[in-house]
């Protein structure tokens, strides 16, 4: 049995690499000449800046891979005074409570608030067909809490739109602590352990450190290798493939697609029309990384804290910025602080795309107010478009859902955030799965 994988993302790295593990073959191709996907570290003068990812949530499988690699010395935790996340309200920062029982016991909510929340043990479940987040945390906790926490979360981990987020595809495990226990807050009370929060850590060269380590361990990778298109014929997929001049086809017995939806819907128009259509529905709002770097002494406060991110009801120009010099060292000269601000997604595309430099004068100017800069320009500023950024799990992704788990049967398999989650951690889980998936496929005396 043979498996072909279209795509060198961290899905696609990570599930080759398990496939490897448990002698399945393969070959993982990739267009470019370069792996990781949306996983971009770049170094520029003396800054390290992240373009994807900033962090990675230390969960078992995460740190599994990282002993296995053995980039354990690569490792670097964020400080743990700087874990604290903050919300902008009536245009200013306020810490956003680690815990739900911890909001509950601060002063970021009124009592009537408050009071709404503890309501929410007597609300009665509800299985609605399309049911949004933001009308999830309305019915079950009020307007509050949806519109002060949740929209910002959201922003911040889908550069998207609570309104239209389906509550079951982008919060499973909140609806699932509903249907299971008739109420979130009883849910987690009975769980005693609550949200589980990981510990935030990168790599002392960035994030790019992952992925390349991953490369590194596998046999069957073909870089600048641009898949053109995928047949079937007797059973099995035909991939062809351009490279240095050559055009190369193979047969495979699996075909497994870890590719942004509408890559992947390319190369589904002669094989699965009905799927290509379904992938082309997706939606990827355009999202800009913004890098600004300042003297810390022309910075008003200690910047503790991972970030802070902007509720849509505060017409921020940004979604939000992280802080990275606060939350990793070596990311800048130790005199400067280093901002990653984020402009786009569903609630402002526009943004996103306008003229590079006034992308930049924009966040400047944003930035300089929010945390009383004094600087009239960064010393050094940097910023980079994704055209298409996160995928957004709103009911346009329903159909691409369903027809993945029956196109299956027919051989095919997708490992691509767009199914997974969109965090690191949960596609590493996701390929991992997969690959004894896949295994399991294969004919008893395990010959390929």
């Amino acid at each position: 049995m043979r498996v072909a994988i279209i795509g060198a993302g961290i899905s696609g790295l990570a599930l080759a690499y398990y496939l490897q593990k448990l002698g399945v073959p393969y070959d993982l191709f990739e267009a470019s000449p370069e792996v990781g996907g949306n996983i971009r570290t770049v170094q520029v003068h003396e800054y390290l800046l992240e373009l994807g990812p900033n962090a990675l949530q230390g969960t078992p499988e995460l740190e599994e891979l990282v002993r296995e690699l053995k980039l354990e010395r690569e490792v670097i935790h964020s400080y743990p005074e700087n874990d604290y996340r903050f919300v902008l309200r009536d245009g200013t920062y306020q810490q956003l409570p680690t815990t739900p029982f911890a909001l509950l016991s601060s002063n970021f909510f009124s009592w009537e608030t408050k009071y709404r929340i503890l309501q929410e043990k007597d609300v009665p479940p509800a299985d609605i067909d399309y049911e949004t987040v933001e009308q999830f945390f309305e019915r079950r906790f009020g307007r509050g809490v949806a519109a002060s926490v949740v929209s910002p979360l959201l922003t911040g981990l889908y550069t998207g739109n609570p309104g239209e987020l389906l509550v079951h595809k982008a919060l499973p495990e909140l609806k699932a602590l509903e249907m299971t226990y008739g109420s979130v807050l009883r849910g987690l009370k009975k769980r005693k352990e609550g949200i589980v929060r990981h510990r935030t850590f990168s790599f002392a060269n960035g994030m790019r450190t992952l992925p390349n380590a991953i490369a590194e361990k596998l046999i069957s990778l073909h870089t600048e290798h641009r898949v053109e298109m995928i047949t079937r014929s007797q059973g099995k997929y035909v991939v062809s493939c351009a490279s240095s001049g050559d055009y190369d086809t193979e047969e495979y017995d699996l075909l497994v697609l870890a590719l942004p939806a509408h890559q992947a819907a390319d190369l589904m128009q002669y094989t699965f029309p009905g799927m290509a259509a379904a992938l082309h529905n997706i939606n990827y709002p355009p999202m800009a990384v913004v890098h600004s770097v300042y003297n810390r002494k022309e910075v008003t406060g200690e910047l503790k804290g991972f970030g802070a991110m902007h509720p849509q009801a505060e017409a921020a120009f940004a979604s939000g910025s992280i802080w990275s010099s606060s939350v990793f060292e070596g990311r800048c000269r130790p005199h400067e602080v280093l901002f990653t601000t984020f402009v786009g997604g569903s609630h402002a595309p526009q943004h996103a795309t306008m003229d590079r430099i006034r992308l930049m004068e924009r966040v400047h100017a944003e930035l300089a107010e929010l945390h009383l800069i004094s600087a009239e320009k960064p010393n050094f500023q940097f910023a980079h478009l994704w055209s298409h950024a996160l995928p957004q799990y709103d009911m346009y992704i329903e159909d691409a859902h369903q027809m993945d788990k029956e196109l299956e049967q027919e051989g095919l398999f997708i490992a691509a955030n767009w199914q997974s989650g969109v965090s690191v951690a949960l596609c590493v889980a996701y390929a991992k799965e997969l690959a004894h998936k896949i295994n399991l496929k294969r004919p008893q005396n395990h010959t390929s």
